[in-house]
């Protein structure tokens, strides 16, 4: 079994970028099970994606990258940079931002990342007495 690779990931993005611009990294690790790729990889969980994501931004630069936030649960998705324009008001519209390698780390374009959901408080939720009238 090959272990992913950044070639590999730019291939599964321009794949799968054909159906939606923003490539969400859970259709990358499908993607990999399809064609018998390896994205975990020896360590943590996953650990060739990140290695095949990082390797990516530092040689060629051929794919954007876009975050949900910055938790462990944060979603992440790639795009062609091709298609940026599509890719960003794709992740506008699911309220994450773009990141940029600085060659030591993951910078957030905008300066930070971006604000967690809000959800509502007890007190917000409708009762289903409220809700009969």
């Amino acid at each position: 079994m090959r272990v992913l690779t950044s070639t590999l990931l730019v291939e599964a993005v321009t794949e799968l970028s054909r159906g939606s611009r923003l490539v969400r990294a859970k259709d990358v690790l499908a993607w990999c099970d399809r064609n018998q790729v390896d994205c975990h990889g020896e360590g943590l969980k996953n650990q060739a994606l990140w290695d095949a994501d990082r390797e990516e931004a530092r040689g060629e630069r051929r794919l954007l990258k876009f975050k949900s936030g910055e938790c462990k649960q944060s979603r992440v998705g790639w795009a062609l940079i091709a298609h940026g324009a599509k890719a960003r008001e794709a992740a506008a519209q699911l309220s994450w931002r773009e990141q940029r390698w600085t060659g030591e780390q993951w910078d957030w374009l905008g300066g930070e990342p971006p604000p967690p959901p809000r959800r509502p408080s007890v007190r917000e939720v409708p009762t289903r007495a409220a809700l009969r009238g």
